[in-house]
């Protein structure tokens, strides 16, 4: 099964938000490569584009639950969890998530994704696209994935079968 992982209000806005002052940016900077500070503006140009690029490519775009298989859909690398290292999936409101903070990752360009940690669930994963339909995977080892399919309610049933 595959179950779509749609942007929230915020994620949209911050993905037009930022595309437009980078590309603003960019305008602004290519007359600056005819002056003195030629490297650092081609150095700031190419981080430009590769933040964007890394953020877009690394986005969750959807999930897929196989046989064997939980698989994060990415542009780049999708990421791949064996379902039998699975120990426990469930559905967390926004309460039982609590105030969550980004510790290295995206939050907001394209989805909300990487380590974030929550006095109320410690340290996760996230390959989330929203702020809401938490998704919670304890896997082996004491570590925590949490995703945002659109049918919370569907995923959790595939995935537990």
């Amino acid at each position: 099964m595959i179950y779509k992982a749609s942007l929230d209000k915020l994620a949209k806005i911050t993905s037009i938000s930022v595309t437009l002052l980078f590309a603003f940016m960019a305008i602004f900077l290519f007359p600056m490569l005819q002056q003195e500070s030629f490297w650092v503006t081609v150095l700031t140009i190419v981080l430009i584009i590769a933040t964007y690029i890394i953020s877009l490519g690394y986005s969750p775009r959807g999930y897929q639950i196989t046989e064997d298989m939980l698989e994060i859909n990415r542009l780049f690398y999708n990421a791949k969890y064996e379902r039998r290292k699975i120990e426990k999936v469930e559905m967390l409101s926004n309460e039982q998530m609590g105030f969550a903070i980004r510790t290295f990752g995206v939050g907001g360009l394209f989805g909300y994704f990487g380590y974030f940690s929550s006095k109320n669930q410690g340290s996760m994963l996230w390959y989330a696209t929203q702020r809401e339909k938490f998704v919670m995977i304890h896997l082996e080892g004491n570590k925590k994935i949490v995703l945002t399919p659109d049918d919370a309610i569907g995923f959790v049933s595939d995935l537990t079968l």
